[in-house]
């Protein structure tokens, strides 16, 4: 045996078996632990967004619980007020008292529409639109007011816009129930 060549110290079918385990342990390599490497760093970072979420959720936790009791609390337990249906002669008197609700709140209606088309029709409903002026945190308080009204259905479109001076400008469509 010649001991100057690797080839010749190490026969040539235990090289291309080794080459061969080589490329096996490469392959596994490649094809199963750096991807699930990946994947497991990726399951550590959702790990950590789902653990700061939950910590966040804690602390707020009972924020919310406070917030929920004072709701509960600042209902009254009184029933909703009786549904019941304007009649020709209380729709005369209808600008009057939501006059008096603006004016209750800091509000100043500029004009009250009722829509003459929808007293003609069928559907049992009349179309009142109202453009006042005031501050929007005065807005909140006249409209849990007029939802309280018996004869209130809904409110179908409410556009609010800076006034000059200050405060905003309120145009509401709202529906309510006659008969």
């Amino acid at each position: 045996m010649d001991k100057g060549k690797i080839g010749s110290a190490v026969p040539t079918q235990s090289l291309v078996l080794f080459a061969l385990c080589g490329a096996g342990i490469l392959g596994f390599l490649l094809l199963i632990i750096l991807p699930a490497e990946r994947a497991s760093a990726e399951l550590e970072r959702d790990i950590a967004v789902l653990t700061a979420r939950v910590e966040e959720q804690k602390v707020l936790s009972p924020v919310f619980k406070n917030l929920f009791d004072r709701a509960k609390a600042g209902r009254s337990d009184a029933s909703a007020p009786a549904r019941a249906k304007l009649s020709r002669g209380d729709i005369a008197a209808l600008p009057k008292r939501l006059q008096e609700l603006a004016l209750a709140h800091g509000l100043v209606l500029r004009e009250i529409v009722p829509d003459v088309n929808s007293l003609a029709d069928a559907s049992g409903k009349l179309q009142v639109k109202v453009d006042a002026l005031g501050r929007f945190a005065d807005l909140r308080g006249f409209l849990l007011d007029v939802g309280a009204l018996p004869f209130f259905e809904t409110i179908e479109e409410m556009d609010i816009r800076g006034a000059e001076g200050g405060g905003e400008e309120f145009t509401l469509k709202i529906w309510l129930a006659r008969e």
